[in-house]
């Protein structure tokens, strides 16, 4: 019996999961042909002769085959129209910059950026351009009568607002982080900007909105023990909130393999499931026994179970919350029915109905660590273990769970955490026996008179500011190399997951421990593609910002850190660890020389960031004031790296500091390739460098995104661009490129890309003069990818 069911629910779980191994998805219509053409097959299969005219074993093997067509298909059909649906409800290209009147609910906790309110807006009304969620961006005006006014926005109030809607795209690269899945994933069918009109508030929270109730839960514990230590940190662990946490924060949690200890998942609902049995077996003492009799099972499940759906609602009933509310629930039903199952039954039952519940699940990592960290513990513990010491049970499962997630952490992330064993080792106990119990209790009296849910939050907070400043402390043994690691293919990875597992079989498999042989092949170094003739230039997508990749075999320069607001030594964000860094990483080598043209934060935002990671590299900067460490980027240097020769044109030495018109321009000769780096030079720039006799250049970076102070025609005509390459996020607010720009270069049949419709651009070359552009946004090709524009290589 159980054997059946446990092939029936791998077939469910494999046709749930195979689109997801396709670049693209059939339509709904060519998915529904095939699925009914399916179930006709099987039906004539059944009343025909094909399984009436054989022997009993051999009929019931093709009835067999049919049931396992018959459950495949119909689950990927399910996914498909899942998927199909998910796109549908996208914002669509045609309608991408129009402006619409929208009602409905701020859906999420409203998060300040400084000059902005980010929320997500959830539309109530049948006349909706879209039918799911909006992330609304509301930014402060600078000029006119309303200038600096921003209301008081809160949690599950009503709104009519004006919003400008732009297709929800994100920046894509050949390597590093996709935003366009997490934004599909996450139900975003919008981006929107509030505009100038009448944004009115039409109601209050509701009485029963979950993320009112969120917000005054915040208030609440901000009121009791807003000034305790650490209290970012209890704030993201009682209500799922992460709005306070520090860039220092992600950092020190990303190196020491910890992030997992913040996000509310398997481990938090366990421990509110735990006191939850606690209280109701608690409750079974007041009982009479003839009652007690009767619930003595059932009472101390049940408050498990409402424990953990009382503290997946604080945390919004988020998407991790909700695979583990649901893992719970699948266990306390096996519990209740007091029946012995087969181990993996209740596992592949709860990842069946996080299926049904969420078909887009396989698209997020935390599906695919939540089973995978439960299918280690069940092969470590079951059955071959008896009682072990509570020490030894911790740490072989850490082990375990280490060895197998490492290669999941390098595919998704690109990263994996030499600490990461210590600090859980640490963390976990400190994290489930002290500062999340004493959370949760503290919650249960908060609204309670009396200090005690002060003294738990104090508790809680120092316990919490001490792991913090212990893990900040760990978390410098972690190696660079570790810390952005190439992406190990898929099978690669299967492989590495598939040897450890295998070495944690029991002791008594020969040959256990060529399992970990098995994880070589993820652990090999990113090799260099390229020829010894070769080179390659990779003009990164980081939106409204510059960062170009120039090298070959043996030498690499980063032109440009991207955007970001670290320059001054602030803790701050920037592009360099989700977009730079990984694509550095892909490349095999670190960078050799590191420039940012000028002090502009679209250009140098992310100059600190690189220089703590790479700090064998050269800087050289052209900033207003001189800073230890580095150099001026000034003409007439020149220098050769490898088989590549660089020239700076500009600015020359002694020149004040100019903003736009003292980025370092630099021309790069090499095989096969003329590059100009020009920065945001404008046209006096330009007309000093033809004077100077600027030669031709094939590549071309086109001057301040394609500004219209930019781009002269005298300078056009001197450098005669084959290709120009041009940085500029979609639908930016300044309007680069401008119009008058694309027409000069198109009067001299020059080719334009822009980052904003193709994602990162690369330029491979060699000494033949072959040259290969490629564009990130059709070579990373996905179920969720926006397509690139027509002209995209």
């Amino acid at each position: 019996m159980q054997g059946g069911v446990l092939q029936g629910l791998t077939l469910l779980i494999s046709g749930a999961l195979c689109p997801f191994l396709f670049p693209a998805t059939l339509s709904s219509t060519t998915a529904l042909c095939l699925f009914l053409l399916i179930v006709f097959v099987v039906v004539a299969g059944f009343g025909t002769g094909l399984v009436r005219g054989h022997r009993p074993g051999s009929r019931s093997g093709i009835q067999r085959l049919l049931r396992m067509t018959w459950l495949l298909s119909a689950c990927f059909l399910v996914t498909t129209l899942a998927i199909n649906q998910r796109l549908a409800q996208r914002l669509p290209v045609s309608r991408d910059g129009t402006l619409h009147e929208v009602t409905g609910i701020i859906a999420s906790l409203p998060e300040s950026m400084g000059d902005a309110e980010r929320f997500v807006f959830l539309p109530d009304t049948p006349a909706a351009p879209v039918a799911g969620k909006i992330r609304v961006y509301w930014y402060q005006r600078k000029e006119g009568a309303n200038a600096g006014l921003i209301p008081d926005l809160h949690a599950g109030e009503r709104w009519r607002l004006q919003l400008e809607l732009r297709v929800p795209k994100g920046r894509i690269n050949f390597s590093g982080v996709d935003a366009e899945r997490w934004l599909f994933t996450g139900g975003v069918s919008a981006l929107g900007y509030v505009r100038t009109g009448t944004n009115v508030r039409l109601a209050g929270p509701g009485m029963f909105d979950l993320q009112h109730w969120r917000e005054s839960v915040l208030d609440r514990l901000t009121g009791k023990a807003g000034d305790v230590p650490a209290f970012r940190l209890l704030a993201a662990l009682a209500i799922a909130d992460r709005r306070g946490l520090y860039r220092l924060d992600k950092d020190v949690f990303s190196a020491t393999g910890t992030g997992h200890l913040l996000a509310i998942s398997g481990l938090h609902i366990g421990l509110a499931a735990a006191m939850g049995y606690y209280l109701g077996s608690l409750l079974l003492l007041f009982l009479p026994y003839g009652l007690k009799q009767y619930v003595a099972i059932v009472l101390p499940w049940s408050g498990a179970w409402l424990a953990a759906l009382s503290y997946s609602a604080l945390a919004g009933f988020g998407v991790s919350t909700q695979r583990a509310l649901i893992m719970l629930s699948v266990a306390t039903l096996v519990v209740l029915s007091r029946r012995r199952v087969h181990p993996a039954l209740p596992w592949m039952l709860a990842m069946a109905l996080v299926l049904a519940a969420d078909p887009l699940a396989p698209l997020r990592a935390g599906f695919w660590f939540s089973f995978v960290a439960v299918a280690v513990l069940l092969l470590l513990f079951t059955p071959r273990y008896g009682v072990l010491p509570r020490w030894r049970l911790m740490v072989t499962a850490q082990i375990g769970i280490s060895l197998t997630m490492a290669p999941l952490g390098m595919y998704w992330f690109q990263q994996s955490s030499l600490p990461g064993l210590f600090a859980n080792l640490v963390a976990i106990p400190v994290i489930s026996m002290v500062i999340v119990p004493a959370i949760l209790l503290a919650l249960l009296l908060l609204w309670l008179p009396g200090p005690l849910s002060v003294w738990l939050l104090t508790v809680a907070g120092h316990t919490a500011e001490g792991l913090f400043l212990f893990l900040d402390h760990l978390s410098v043994f972690q190696p660079l190399g570790f810390t952005a690691t190439r992406v190990p293919g898929l099978a690669a990875t299967v492989l590495a997951m598939a040897g450890a597992l295998f070495w944690l079989l029991p002791r008594g498999i020969p040959g256990r421990s060529c399992g970990l042989l098995l994880m070589l092949p993820m652990l090999l170094p990113a090799g260099n593609g390229l020829s010894r003739t070769g080179t390659q230039t990779d003009f990164m997508d980081v939106g409204q910002g510059l960062a170009v990749l120039v090298g070959d075999r043996d030498y690499l320069l980063l032109y440009d850190t991207g955007p970001g607001n670290g320059l001054s030594g602030e803790a701050g964000w920037d592009m360099v660890k989700g977009t730079i860094q990984p694509m550095i990483t892909a490349r095999g080598q670190p960078p050799d020389l590191v420039v940012a043209s000028h002090a502009d934060l679209d250009h140098a935002g992310g100059l600190n960031r690189t220089r703590t990671l790479y700090p064998r590299a050269k800087l050289l900067a052209n900033l207003p004031q001189h800073r230890a460490g580095i150099g001026a980027c000034t003409a007439p240097a020149q220098w050769s790296g490898a088989g590549l020769e660089f020239r700076i044109l500009h600015p020359s030495t002694g020149l004040p500091y100019l903003g736009n018109d003292s980025s370092c321009v630099i021309s790069v000769t090499g095989p096969g390739l003329r590059l100009l780096l020009s920065g945001d030079i404008s046209r006096a720039v330009e007309q000093r460098l033809v004077n100077a006799g600027l030669g031709r250049h094939a590549i071309l970076t086109s001057p301040h995104h394609g500004s219209s102070t930019s781009s002269s025609q005298v300078f056009i005509n001197a450098v005669k661009p084959s290709l120009v390459l041009i940085s500029a996020a979609a639908h930016n607010r300044f309007g680069f490129p401008r119009e008058d720009v694309l027409k000069r270069y198109g009067e001299v049949n020059t080719t334009v890309l822009n980052t904003a419709s193709c994602g990162g651009i690369r330029i491979t070359t060699d000494v033949d003069g072959f040259l290969l552009v490629e564009s990130a946004r059709v070579a990373r090709t996905a179920i969720w990818r926006w397509p690139a524009a027509s002209d995209c290589p």
